[in-house]
């Protein structure tokens, strides 16, 4: 498969918390899809996003030593996008371009993404 993925932080908060209903079984199904992929896509945008949802906003907050587990596992497993001023502009270019929201993705990566999951799509 030559598709690479980007997941933004709602697939991954999902992923996560158990407490989020049939959206747990959704999105770590196409999070166990992605990774087998070998070609998953993460912004530290996203990860920073993922840490504060799972530490303040899910139902059962999750205790550090296992958000720790899950962003080192991330970190093992997909390729990382570090974020940046220029990434940021860029991506607001390719927002004009596309009319898609982009300004909080992989989107903006030297070789972007084919596919981005989110909940809105």
């Amino acid at each position: 498969m030559n598709d690479r993925f980007f997941v933004d932080t709602n697939i991954l908060v999902y992923a996560y918390d158990d407490s989020a209903g049939p959206k747990h079984a959704i999105a770590f199904s196409l999070l166990k899809e992605v990774v087998q992929s070998g070609a998953a896509i993460i912004s530290t945008q996203v990860l920073q996003e993922l840490v504060i949802c799972l530490r303040r906003k899910v139902a059962r907050p999750l205790e550090n030593m296992e958000i720790r587990k899950i962003v080192s596992e991330l970190l093992d497993e997909w390729e990382v996008f570090v974020n940046n001023s220029k990434s940021v502009l860029h991506s607001l270019e390719i927002e004009d371009r596309h009319k898609k929201g982009c300004a909080n993705s992989g989107m903006q990566h030297k070789n972007p993404p084919r596919r981005l999951y989110t909940p809105k799509i």
